[in-house]
């Protein structure tokens, strides 16, 4: 037999169920305590990641790892890249993301002669999906053609891990 109680209702002391259903948008940060110690089991983990090469010499060829999921499993945010010289003339610097040695981007980031320095150019994930010990890499080439190639190349990626 349920009771169902309308208004507003006050509780002098503990309040105690074997289980309870809290409508969606009730508890919200201010509801949690400083010191309520959740575990790191219990969360959703982002990382932003940051490789970047030197300023002051030509970019160079590079594949890095730069990340081992751990969850459970995870999600590709995003990616950007630029660089702090820009390229002149017709070199190019491409940055890729490899999962487990294989591309997830729909094309390589270009970094060309139509950007400035410091411009961010996004990528986009052909497939974003991460599982528990995918390797990521961040993967750069050079093409110095007849111009100059950058310095500085940077690439900035966002993910975010399930607890496992």
């Amino acid at each position: 037999m349920a009771t169902r109680l309308e208004g507003q209702t006050h509780v002098a002391g503990a309040l105690t169920a074997e289980s309870i259903t809290l409508p969606a948008g009730t508890v919200t940060n201010a509801g949690v305590a400083a010191a309520a110690g959740i575990s790191a089991s219990k969360l959703e983990h982002q990382h932003q990641i940051t490789l970047a090469q030197d300023n002051g010499s030509a970019a160079t060829a590079q594949t890095r790892v730069v990340h081992v999921v751990y969850g459970a499993t995870g999600t590709l945010q995003s990616i950007q890249a630029g660089c702090e010289t820009a390229c002149i003339g017709d070199s190019t610097i491409d940055v890729d993301v490899h999962v487990n040695g294989s591309s997830v981007l729909t094309a390589t980031i270009e970094l060309s002669s139509s950007e400035s320095a410091y411009e961010l150019v996004a990528g986009t994930f052909s497939d974003d999906d991460l599982t528990a010990d995918d390797v990521i890499e961040i993967v750069i080439t050079v093409t110095a053609g007849t111009g100059t190639l950058g310095e500085g190349v940077f690439a900035n990626l966002v993910l975010t891990e399930d607890a496992a």
